[in-house]
């Protein structure tokens, strides 16, 4: 019992022999691949009346948006856009089905709609009305960003490293093709984020109640040095079969997404993702999908922590299952007003709400001696900080329980 690396592998063994693990990976796999093909399924209906299906009408305007990759979103390219709008008839409710827009208009609707997000102006009226101008645009943007600001509650600290960070920006931006990182990082983190939790709750609220439950836990813990290597082996054993299966969770997420979408688009800038315009982070798309998946892979090792020390306290594993889901569904429905800037900011900071590309490159951000530190790279560090302390705290639950719980 003293050699822990057969222990631990013992207890890897004994985690993956459950048909219960295997069935929830296979359910998080199934569901990702629905996840990933549901943009593309389906019809698309006028007045009960088939138009055209989700996939063709992906395919061609993939096909639009990949004719303007590599263009600067700058005087020309926007004058194209406003001309091309023009053409289509006032007044028309439904102009997306008129013969202008499809001609003209729906090459360019990548770029209008980002000209409708960063001016705020959604109306197509509005849209045509718009003069375009490169120096406009970018000072809409800039004048929005001061508004999302002042709506957050952010500090003067905060909004002058925001600005530092705009102004170190090159104009004008670079358009690029990015479906497939888009898909990742907007509702394929929350989605991918939701399953890694579920599935580290569902399979390790039982790693330590296993041998409580069956009363074998005295005769595994009977060697002299049994106590504190079997409690470090198991926990090691739950945070890495917990961190693989996260994983490769991201791992299929990122194929499939490649896959159906295309790779292309790492270098875009945030500044294009509908999901994060508003962010000023000195980031690529692509850096910030392998940021927020690396994170995804910590979060799951330190909720497997928890979990597994909840579950040594509670000695039950339907309530640490019942507690962590419970948890889950409360981040997934409970937003706190921003006007509550710190209760608002811990809450969305937390391992059950956090795995949101809108909280983990958070504009709010957490001021340390005077500095100013980004969320995705503060936030981890506090995540590991926690594991220690509820591990080192399990230890003791743990052997105090072995001694007098009988």
């Amino acid at each position: 019992m003293n050699n822990s690396g057969t222990l631990y592998r013992y207890e890897v063994k004994k985690i993956l022999s459950r048909k219960l693990v295997w069935i929830v990976f296979l359910v998080c796999v199934f569901c990702i691949m629905l996840f990933s093909l549901a943009d593309l399924s389906g019809k698309y209906y006028v007045d009960g009346e088939v138009v055209d299906t989700h996939y063709h009408m992906f395919k061609v305007d993939q096909g639009y948006r990949k004719a303007l990759s590599g263009r600067a979103l700058d005087q020309q390219l926007l004058g194209e856009m406003a001309a091309a709008y023009g053409k289509i008839p006032a007044g028309e409710e439904r102009y997306t089905l008129t013969s202008e827009y499809q001609t003209y208009a729906r090459p360019y609707s990548d770029i209008a709609n980002l000209v409708r997000l960063w001016t705020q102006q959604w109306d197509i009226d509005e849209l045509q009305a718009w003069v375009p101008s490169e120096g406009a645009l970018y000072a809409a943007r800039a004048e929005n960003l001061e508004k999302e600001w002042q709506d957050l509650r952010l500090s003067d600290a905060e909004k002058n490293y925001w600005r530092e960070a705009e102004a170190r920006t090159k104009t004008p931006l670079v358009y690029y093709y990015h479906e497939g990182y888009r898909k990742i990082i907007s509702n394929g983190l929350n989605t991918v984020g939701l399953l890694v939790l579920l599935f580290v709750c569902i399979c390790m609220s039982s790693v330590f109640t296993e041998e409580h439950a069956r009363r074998t836990d005295q005769l595994i813990l009977s060697s002299a040095k049994g106590k504190g290597v079997v409690y470090w082996t198991k926990l090691a054993a739950g945070v890495s079969v917990s961190g693989i299966g996260a994983l490769l969770l991201s791992t299929f997420t990122f194929c499939a997404a490649f896959a159906i979408y295309g790779a292309e688009g790492f270098d875009t800038s945030l500044r294009f993702c509908s999901y994060l315009w508003t962010t000023s982070y000195d980031l690529s798309i692509g850096q910030v999908c392998l940021a927020a998946y690396g994170i995804l892979i910590l979060t799951a090792i330190v909720v497997s922590v928890l979990v597994q020390v909840l579950s040594e306290v509670l000695h039950n594993n339907i309530a640490t299952l019942s507690f962590g889901v419970g948890v889950i569904i409360a981040g997934m429905v409970v937003k706190l007003p921003y006007q509550y800037r710190i209760p608002a900011q811990l809450w969305d900071w937390a391992p059950w709400r956090y795995l949101n590309a809108e909280y983990v490159f958070d504009t709010r951000m957490l001021s340390v001696f005077g500095h100013c530190l980004e969320s995705w790279q503060i936030v981890p560090v506090l995540y590991l900080l926690a594991a220690t302390a509820a591990a080192v705290a399990g230890k003791y639950a743990y052997r105090n329980y072995q001694v007098s719980g009988r």
